[in-house]
């Protein structure tokens, strides 16, 4: 596939002044609100903005068209460039500005990750206390990862970015609450990037963080599996959730309590796919489970198999939990 520009675009690159657009563009992503994240879309060729005018606001709602990205982008991987190139002079935080275009350009520019995270570094060794710049960073990547931006809501690059600023915060005695992050972050991408594995993978190293909110955040998460049952990696951290309660009687009320919900929707909306049929054969080959729920099961499971076609793959995903959960049953309270 070529990648020459057409005429047109090349046009509308050079109409505008690019340092201009990047300037603009740079303080919307530095000059973040108080305690809120950004609402970041991009803009399309169907919603052309007059000249002279780089972006939309209204509040934390913020609209770049893609162009004026483009614009931008050149000017900060020339200033990124600059900086690897001996520029030791130049201000920190011009280079950490040129860095969030860069990554709002492409979430997978690691050079640019990277370098945030030595200027990071450094601000912090120059600087105390330390709860400000660290938070604002945080805001920043958390701004990506919620936004209406698909590609960064999915990005290892950005979540491992998140994962080494977590563990900043411990070194400096900062607290962040897990469940709050898993609700109002994890929650969010999942939201945007559905079956978002890094995102859920990011969710485990949270609740790791404190395994006593596993019972709560368990029960957060199984709201958002019900809205959203297709989604895989969500179902799977709900019963690695479960698996973290420590108490044995805690453990096993919630996995019951969890089942009865999910098997009663299920047997509701006659949800037959293998999302689904997957979790709840796992859960009670994982976790102690009440004999009114393991026999709810069954019963749910047969009504359904016997309203699809034999040897359809519905009934073969069916066939197989009941199988699965007969074998490797964990155990009936």
């Amino acid at each position: 596939m070529s990648r020459s520009l057409d005429k047109d675009l090349l046009a509308h690159l050079k109409a505008d002044d690019p340092n201009r657009v990047y300037k603009d563009i740079s303080t919307v992503l530095t000059d973040l609100p108080d305690d809120e994240l950004l609402e970041i879309e991009f803009l399309g060729k169907s919603h052309p903005l007059e000249s002279g005018v780089n972006y939309l606001r209204d509040g934390p709602a913020v609209a770049i068209p893609k162009l004026r990205l483009a614009q931008a982008f050149f000017v900060a991987r020339q200033i990124l460039q600059n900086y690897q190139e001996g520029g030791s002079s130049m201000n920190g935080s011009d280079v950490n500005a040129a860095t969030t275009v860069l990554l709002l350009m492409d979430p997978e520019h690691l050079t640019a990750a990277n370098t945030r995270k030595r200027l990071l570094m450094t601000t912090l060794e120059m600087s105390k206390p330390n709860e400000l710049i660290l938070r604002r960073e945080k805001q920043f990547v958390d701004s990506l990862l919620t936004s209406r931006l698909y590609r960064h809501a999915k990005s290892p690059t950005l979540w491992s970015h998140r994962r080494w600023l977590l563990r900043l915060f411990t070194a400096n005695g900062l607290v962040v609450d897990p469940q709050q992050d898993i609700k109002n972050v994890v929650m969010i991408a999942g939201i945007r990037h559905p079956r978002n594995y890094p995102a859920w993978h990011h969710a485990r190293s949270l609740l790791d963080r404190c395994p006593r909110l596993a019972g709560s955040i368990a029960i957060d998460v199984k709201e958002f599996c019900l809205k959203n049952h297709t989604d895989i990696s969500s179902w799977s951290f709900l019963i690695y959730a479960v698996s973290k309660i420590e108490d044995g009687d805690c453990r096993c009320n919630t996995s019951s309590l969890i089942l009865a919900d999910v098997i009663s929707i299920t047997d509701s909306l006659h949800w037959t796919n293998e999302t689904v049929w997957v979790f709840l054969r796992n859960m009670i080959a994982t976790n102690p489970v009440y004999k009114q729920q393991y026999e709810s099961f069954l019963a749910v499971n047969k009504r359904l198999a016997s309203a699809v076609p034999e040897d359809s793959d519905q009934w073969r995903t069916l066939d197989t939990a009941r199988y699965w959960c007969e074998k490797f049953c964990f155990g009936i309270v």
